[in-house]
């Protein structure tokens, strides 16, 4: 069945909904461990669908080949949610070692770039395969490759040096398991490549994307993981009008694509929290 066919029938939810990350600070306000399965207590709390995992999470790393990956699914899902890893990809991971505009730099010196990146697709793909053979339903790539405005670097660059890297670690997941991507910013000139190689879940900041327009352009396999802007977690609290105006963006959204409710930037703190658990019971 069809990943998100089979989200729909799992959790009987016209909009299923999830978030990628999870700080630690809302475990410990909640008086909870810090451990990566106190993110399943707190899904099924706030009536989340799908909880994410990640082998390098602040929250708690996890051993690449402990087998504790996969006994945080086998939980999840007898709980009955729907299982998501993601994996840092090899520019995120590359720029977390060295400055960053030293890595923008290297883009023009692709020789020095080459060795870094070759080392953190590798360790990329073991986190996939893993995540893969522990049983988890969807992967994310997450990558942060852009800003606002656009790509740190031009299409053709993306296009000569990370896309065929995206390409090996997608093909490095066997049997259609659903595999998606992730970055902050404005990636609409490139996402095309992406899901010409396969990449069919996109998780998106609304802030920095035409999301409706986008969709529409998209094929319609493809599914977004987005919907609720920053701001609405962060900023001040909306008034009646601005709720109106929240609902018809998710209303329009979920028209125009496979939508499942996410943000982009997470749940930093307790207010996050309490904001996303509100938009929650406005949109069914």
């Amino acid at each position: 069945m069809e990943f998100y066919s089979y989200l729909l029938q799992k959790r009987k939810r016209k909009i299923p909904r999830g978030e990628l990350w999870i700080s630690g600070e809302i475990l410990r306000e909640l008086g909870l461990e810090q451990t990566q399965e106190s993110l399943i207590t707190l899904s099924i709390n706030i009536g989340a669908d799908i909880c994410f995992f990640s082998y390098t999470s602040p929250v708690q790393s996890l051993p690449v080949n402990s087998g504790e990956m996969r006994l945080l699914i086998k939980k999840a899902h007898a709980l009955g949610l729907v299982c998501g890893v993601t994996v840092d990809g090899p520019f995120e991971r590359t720029v977390r070692e060295h400055d960053f505009i030293e890595v923008i730099k290297w883009f023009y010196n692709p020789d020095r770039l080459e060795e870094h990146l070759e080392k953190n697709t590798a360790l990329a793909a073991d986190e996939l395969m893993a995540a893969d053979n522990a049983g988890a339903d969807l992967l994310i790539l997450c990558d942060d490759i852009a800003y606002k405005r656009g790509l740190y670097f031009s299409p053709e660059q993306f296009k000569s040096i990370l896309l065929p890297l995206y390409r090996r670690l997608k093909n490095s997941i066997k049997g259609g398991k659903p595999m998606g991507f992730h970055s902050d910013g404005n990636i609409e000139s490139i996402i095309s490549f992406l899901v010409e190689e396969g990449y069919s879940v996109f998780s998106l900041e609304p802030e920095a994307m035409h999301l409706v327009e986008l969709c529409r352009r998209l094929p319609e396999n493809v599914i977004i993981l987005s919907g609720i802007k920053a701001g609405w977690l962060m900023g001040p609290d909306l008034d009646d009008n601005q709720e109106a105006e929240m609902l018809q963006y998710i209303n329009d959204l979920k028209n125009s694509c496979k939508l499942i409710l996410s943000s982009s930037c997470g749940l930093p703190d307790i207010r996050s929290l309490e904001r996303l658990k509100k938009i929650y019971r406005l949109v069914v």
